[in-house]
């Protein structure tokens, strides 16, 4: 008799992802509402926090490499999450160095540009007031260029350190981030980069004076603006000699509700989470 076939194994090749199990400080199946401002998430198949960067090199470098995708995020305060599981690795950047010599500020891309506009103006560094108004991150202001209250990241920048895909450190001046309003060439065409640092220039002023001016950024956001709900910042980017909000308020939608979410009664470009609203309820109000 003709012996039986062997059977035929269709594990005999491993998933690009297999090794990020084993991976150090890896979760699997992480909700995402608790790390995002908006309180709006699903899960992310695979999540890493790092209050350190030194490791990411070579982590994006294998991420790449395997063709595993992924996303890095800071305090998402600008990020939608809308879908019910993250694909890959989406890694979460806590680290926090704010070092001051100088005219030059360099600080981590984990930090808060409240907590960089507090610190300079402690030390009597006059230039980033503007960053009081912007909630997020040092690394998601330089890639989207944040800006608030006449001031931009790119009045400011010097540099950024990034780490691009195939795990190489470099180091891009203002002019080679090719700014736009609330643009830059990592929005445009490198997405996949990792902004890690940025160094802005800042002048010398007395402290008394600097953080005058940072109380009135922070006075004139409270006023015009819901920092006390949970939104994502302004929705929409304002056209050549008009503003967002204006003209949603103009077409009668200030107010406008869909299940949780609400286009918000004190400024039309803020879409705010009245509690227990959904992606998707968010992005029918857009």
């Amino acid at each position: 008799m003709p012996s039986a076939r062997p059977l035929r194994c269709w594990s005999a090749h491993r998933l690009p992802d297999a090794w990020l199990p084993s991976y150090p400080g890896v979760r699997e199946h992480e909700p995402l509402q608790p790390h995002s401002w908006y309180g709006i998430g699903g899960r992310a198949r695979y999540f890493l926090e790092l209050a350190d960067d030194a490791a990411l090199p070579e982590l994006v470098g294998r991420l790449n490499g395997d063709q595993v995708p992924y996303l890095v995020i800071g305090a998402a305060t600008n990020t939608l999450f809308a879908t019910d599981e993250l694909p890959g690795l989406t890694i979460k950047l806590r680290t926090a160095r704010i070092s001051i010599d100088g005219d030059a500020v360099s600080v981590s891309a984990g930090a808060l540009m409240p907590k960089l506009a507090a610190e300079t103006a402690r030390a009597g560094r006059a230039g980033l007031e503007f960053a009081a108004g912007v909630p997020g991150t040092v690394g998601g202001s330089v890639f989207g260029n944040a800006g608030a209250f006449g001031g931009e990241v790119k009045d400011r920048l010097l540099h950024t350190e990034v780490v691009d895909p195939l795990g190489t450190r470099q180091t891009m001046t203002a002019a080679e981030c090719a700014f736009a309003y609330r643009d830059s060439v990592f929005k445009r065409s490198r997405d996949r980069w990792v902004i890690t640092s940025a160094t802005f220039a800042t002048t010398s002023e007395p402290p008394p004076a600097v953080r005058a001016r940072l109380l009135e950024v922070q006075k004139h956001r409270r006023a015009t603006q819901p920092i006390e709900q949970r939104s994502l910042g302004s929705t929409f980017k304002n056209p050549p000699g008009d503003s967002a909000g204006r003209l949603i308020d103009a077409c009668g939608l200030k107010g406008l509700r869909i299940g949780g979410a609400q286009v918000s009664p004190k400024h039309a470009n803020f879409i705010i989470n009245l509690g227990g609203a959904s992606a998707d309820d968010v992005l029918a109000l857009m």
